[in-house]
């Protein structure tokens, strides 16, 4: 039978705010960006240098090697504590990666019952940086054994995004996810859940994520972890990928509908048909729509298998209408309009008597 692990608290993972990375002080304030910093992180500076870590310019502050190491190790650290909750981790030796990135490797320090690990083999998470004129900033973090090839970092994503990559030796195959969005003081949770990769038929494919429209242009971060199974909650290994997000898709709308003959409205805001048999235009003003149905729904209970669908119009340039021949028996039902667009659908329902 399979086990079940408590997800974590959505309290656990503050992820950072800010264009792209996390940033550390040195001697200037931060660089501007299009979110206020969290708790633990620089704010940023009207007069800052640009917001692109790979264009800005080497930091003229005078930085012994030692003393710049520290600084990264330094930030990599708070980094973990603040949005990971991973405070009692044993850092290994910052390493460059060129003439302004390098990173640096955690162990934990502790295993179940506060047990003292030995401080060998692989590390858990390795924090990758960025140096700054004001200091350092983080690109991301790599799991030990969680490898994401999609999303790539900065890409703009929408929701359901297929994931993919490798997660050999996570347990049972699952991966926990949240999907946040910067804003300031606590970020904005958009999503969280599990995928399996173990289901999908399609190789390094990790399955799919949800989470609901954000609410601006700031982009945020997806987070994949691995959490104890001992009851701790503790997370063992996370990989967090920077994004920015798809431009919102607006929901359809009906603005206006019109028949012609212009039909009598009775009380309650039903429609009356002429008597005998006929012909009524039904015209529609949606925006943000590609098609809109026109169905007809007797009234009464449990009447939903004996809707009729009178029509679609799938052409927005000249509006969208219908025209339709009615019989000349009476009768008492709902005219439901549906409009459907990129953003979704919406109705608009009517009574209609004859």
């Amino acid at each position: 039978m399979r086990r079940i692990r408590p997800l974590l608290v959505a309290g656990t993972l503050v992820l950072t705010a800010g264009i792209g990375t996390t940033i550390a002080l040195t001697t200037r304030q931060a660089p501007t960006a299009t979110a206020a910093a969290p708790a633990g992180q620089p704010a940023a500076s009207p007069a800052a240098a640009p917001i692109d870590p790979t264009t800005s310019p080497t930091p003229t502050t005078p930085n012994t090697p030692d003393r710049d190491g520290a600084k990264a190790v330094a930030t990599a650290r708070a980094f973990l504590a603040n949005q990971l909750g991973m405070s009692d981790m044993v850092a290994g030796p910052f390493r460059s990666t060129g003439t302004r990135a390098g990173e640096v490797g955690f162990r934990h320090k502790f295993g179940e019952g506060r047990r003292l690990l030995p401080q060998t083999g692989p590390y858990a998470v390795v924090v990758r940086l960025q140096r700054l004129p004001a200091g350092w900033w983080v690109l991301g973090v790599d799991g030990r054994s969680i490898q994401i090839t999609s999303p790539a970092r900065l890409q703009r994503i929408s929701s359901s995004l297929t994931v993919r990559g490798t997660a050999p030796d996570v347990y049972e195959g699952s991966l926990y996810f949240k999907v946040t969005q910067d804003r300031p003081g606590r970020d904005l949770l958009l999503g969280q859940g599990l995928v399996d990769g173990t289901t999908s038929t399609q190789p390094g494919d990790l399955g799919q994520l949800r989470f609901r429209q954000p609410t601006s242009t700031a982009p945020g971060w997806v987070t994949f972890y691995d959490a104890s199974s001992d009851g701790s909650n503790r997370i063992l290994q996370a990989t967090m990928v920077r994004i920015q997000f798809a431009a919102a898709t607006p929901a359809p709308r009906i603005l206006a509908v019109t028949t012609s003959p212009r039909l009598h409205t009775l009380e309650g805001g039903w429609l009356e048909l002429p008597p005998g048999a006929g012909t009524v235009v039904i015209s529609v003003n949606a925006t943000n729509a590609q098609r809109v149905r026109f169905t007809l729904t007797p009234t009464g209970n449990e009447t939903g298998p004996y809707a009729q669908l009178l029509g679609e119009d799938r052409d927005p340039s000249d509006g969208f209408s219908l025209l339709w021949r009615y019989p000349s028996q009476g009768l008492s039902a709902h005219l439901d309009i549906q409009a459907t667009g990129p953003g979704g659908t919406t109705d608009k329902q009517f009574g209609i008597a004859h």
